[in-house]
C-alpha cells in the first residue's frame, strides 16, 4: 500500500523543462537544436511519470543569469508552479558560478528536484561543476583571443566587422572599397575644409542620396562622427582594445591599456594632416560647439549621465500649448524654458534614467553654488585632501604592504610546491594547470592591490603639498564670484570643473580641478582633483551635491 502510495506521489509530480542553445546557429544542428532538446525532455518526462505544466526556451549565454527565461523559471519556482526542473544537459542551465548560486538558492529553498537527460545531476557537486564549466569557457575565451591576436599580428583581420570604406580580402588582409573611399574622403573635406559640423554633412548627404555604410537609408550626426574618428583611415587599426569579462550582470567591457593593442595596417584613404586638423576641429566644437548659443547655458558640453556616460545636452522650448474647454492654446515662451536632456536615453536608447530632461536653472544653480561654496571656503578642500590621507594612514598603509608581500610569498611557494608535486608525479598536468590557474590570478589580484598601495604611499606626500597651496589659489580666484557675468561664470567651470554627473536620482557629483603650478593665475592650469572625499569610487575627491526636484 505504501508503495502504491509513493507511486501516485511520484505520477502527481510538475515538471518545467528548459531548453537553451548559445546562439541561433547551434539551433539548426540536430543535437543540440532547441527542438530536440525538448523532444528528448518531453520523452523522459513521460518515462518518468511527470507532468509537464511550465516550457521554458531561450537563445543565451550559459555564464550569464540574466536570461529572460531562465529567470521567468526562477520566478516560477518560486510561486510553486512546478516540483522538478528538466533539462536536456547540466550545461543547459548553468555554464558558470553565477547562474548556478541563483538557482542553488532558489531549489533549496523550495525543495525542487533537478533531472537531466543526458548526464546525471548530483546536487552535492552541482556548483562545481558549474565552477569548473566557468573554466573551461574561461580556458576556450583566451584560446581564441590568443589566436586572433596572432592572426592580428600577422596583419590579418581576426574579426568580420572591419570599417566602412574597406572589405576582406585574400588572406584576410583589408582591402580598399573606392567607391565608398570616395564618400569618406568628402566627409573630412566638408568638416575640416568647408567648416561644416557633423548634422550639416548628415543632411547635405542624406539629401543627394549618397549611399549610406550598411545601406541604412539616410545618413546621422553619429555616423558622421564615427567616420571622423576611425583610425583605420589614417592607415592603423588597433585589435584588442577592449578586454570582455564575463560578471554576475553579464558580460561587461574593460579597456585595455595601450600596450596591449595589437597594430593591423590597413590602407590610408586620407592624409596624416587631413585626420589631425579633422581631430583638432572635434575639440574645438565640443568645447565651443555654435548650437544653442542663441540661449545660453552654463553647463554646456559640462555634466554627463553618471549612468549611462552620455552627456547632457542643451534644449529649449519656446512655445507652450495648453489645451482648454477642449481646445488647444499655443503661447510663446518669454524667457524660453530651458532644460538638459540625456542624449543616451533619448537618442541611443538607453534606460539609464526615469526622466530625460532636468530644468536647466535648477541644475546650474545647484553646480554655481557648490563649486562658489567650494572656493569661498578652502578649508573644505583641503579638509577633503586630508581625508583621503586619513583614510589611508588610518587603515595602516604601511601595515598592508607588509601583508600584500607576505601573501605573495605565500602564493609564490604554493605554486612552486604545485610544480614539485606534478615532477614526483602525485598530481596530473591537468590538475597543475587547475592549480596554477588559480594560484595566477591571486598572484595578480595581489601585485595590483601591491601596485596600488604603494602608489597612494607617494601620493600622500603630493597631496600634503598640494594642502598648503590649495588655501592661497582658492582665496585669490574666490574674491568676485557674485560680480561674474554669465560667460564668464561658465569660463570659470571650464577651467575649474574636471567632472560633473546627475544619476537616475538627479544627485550631482562634482570633481574640481586645481592648478598645481602657477597660483598666480587661473588660465591654463594643470589639473588634479582635490575636494571633499565622496567620490573615491572614481580613484579621485569630489563634490557631491543635493538632488534636484
Amino acid at each position: 500500500m505504501a508503495r502504491k502510495s509513493n507511486q501516485q506521489q511520484v505520477n502527481s509530480k510538475r515538471a518545467a523543462i528548459y531548453a537553451r542553445v548559445s546562439d541561433k546557429s547551434q539551433d539548426t544542428e540536430d543535437k543540440t537544436s532547441i527542438s530536440e532538446q525538448i523532444s528528448d525532455m518531453e520523452a523522459h518526462c513521460e518515462r518518468r511519470g511527470l507532468t509537464i505544466t511550465a516550457r521554458y526556451q531561450e537563445v543565451g549565454r550559459g555564464w550569464s543569469k540574466n536570461r529572460p527565461e531562465f529567470q521567468r523559471m526562477l520566478a516560477d519556482a518560486r510561486k510553486g508552479r512546478f516540483d522538478t526542473i528538466v533539462c536536456w544537459k547540466s550545461d543547459r542551465l548553468s555554464r558558470g558560478m553565477y547562474p548556478a548560486a541563483a538557482l542553488m538558492e532558489v531549489i533549496e529553498a523550495y525543495q525542487i528536484e533537478l533531472e537531466a537527460v543526458m548526464d546525471a545531476i548530483d546536487m552535492k557537486t552541482f556548483g562545481l561543476m558549474a565552477a569548473i564549466g566557468k573554466i573551461e569557457l574561461d580556458n576556450f575565451r583566451e584560446r581564441v583571443t590568443m589566436g586572433k591576436r596572432g592572426s592580428a599580428k600577422q596583419g590579418r583581420i581576426p574579426v568580420n566587422n572591419v570599417p566602412f570604406g574597406y572589405r576582406l580580402g585574400e588572406g584576410r588582409r583589408p582591402e580598399v572599397v573606392d567607391e565608398d573611399v570616395e564618400i569618406i574622403r568628402r566627409v573630412f573635406h566638408m568638416y575640416v575644409r568647408e567648416g561644416m559640423g557633423a548634422p550639416a554633412i548628415a543632411r547635405q548627404l542624406t539629401a543627394e542620396g549618397v549611399p549610406t555604410p550598411h545601406n541604412v537609408g539616410r545618413w546621422y550626426d553619429r555616423t558622421v562622427t564615427r567616420i571622423l574618428g576611425t583610425e583605420a583611415y589614417r592607415g592603423t587599426w588597433w585589435f584588442g582594445k577592449e578586454r570582455h569579462v564575463a560578471t554576475e550582470n553579464g558580460m561587461k567591457r574593460y579597456d585595455r591599456p595601450e600596450d596591449e593593442w595589437v597594430r593591423v595596417p590597413f590602407p590610408p584613404v586620407v592624409d596624416e594632416d587631413l585626420w589631425e586638423q579633422a581631430q583638432q576641429a572635434k575639440k574645438q566644437r565640443l568645447t565651443r560647439s555654435g548650437r544653442n548659443t542663441k540661449i545660453f547655458y552654463l553647463l554646456q558640453h559640462l555634466v554627463r549621465c553618471a549612468e549611462c556616460g552620455y552627456i547632457m545636452g542643451c534644449q529649449a522650448n519656446r512655445r507652450q500649448t495648453v489645451k482648454r474647454d477642449g481646445k488647444s492654446y499655443r503661447y510663446e515662451l518669454d524667457p524660453p524654458h530651458r532644460y538638459y536632456r540625456c542624449y543616451g536615453k533619448l537618442n541611443i536608447g538607453v534606460k539609464c534614467r526615469e526622466h530625460s530632461y532636468i530644468r536647466a536653472e535648477r541644475l546650474e544653480a545647484l553646480v554655481w553654488g557648490q563649486v562658489k561654496k567650494m572656493l569661498e571656503n578652502p578649508d573644505l578642500i583641503v579638509a577633503g585632501i586630508e581625508a583621503l590621507n586619513s583614510e589611508v594612514e588610518g587603515g595602516g598603509l604601511n601595515e598592508e604592504i607588509a601583508k600584500i608581500e607576505r601573501d605573495l610569498q605565500k602564493v609564490q611557494l604554493e605554486e612552486d610546491r604545485a610544480i614539485r608535486l606534478y615532477v614526483s608525479g602525485k598530481i596530473t598536468e591537468t590538475q597543475l594547470d587547475h592549480q596554477r590557474r588559480f594560484i595566477t590570478e591571486r598572484l595578480e589580484t595581489l601585485r595590483e592591490k601591491l601596485n596600488d598601495y604603494r602608489a597612494r604611499e607617494s601620493a600622500q606626500v603630493e597631496r600634503r603639498q598640494q594642502a598648503e597651496r590649495v588655501v592661497e589659489w582658492a582665496e585669490r580666484i574666490g574674491n568676485g564670484l557674485d560680480d561674474l557675468p554669465q560667460e564668464e561664470r561658465r569660463e570659470v567651470l571650464r577651467l575649474l570643473l574636471d567632472g560633473a554627473t546627475i544619476d537616475k536620482d538627479n544627485r550631482v557629483n562634482l570633481t574640481l580641478a586645481i592648478p598645481t603650478e602657477d597660483f598666480l593665475s587661473i588660465a591654463g592650469p594643470e589639473p588634479i582633483t582635490a575636494c571633499t572625499p565622496c567620490a573615491r569610487r572614481r580613484g579621485a575627491p569630489g563634490v557631491s551635491a543635493s538632488g534636484i526636484r
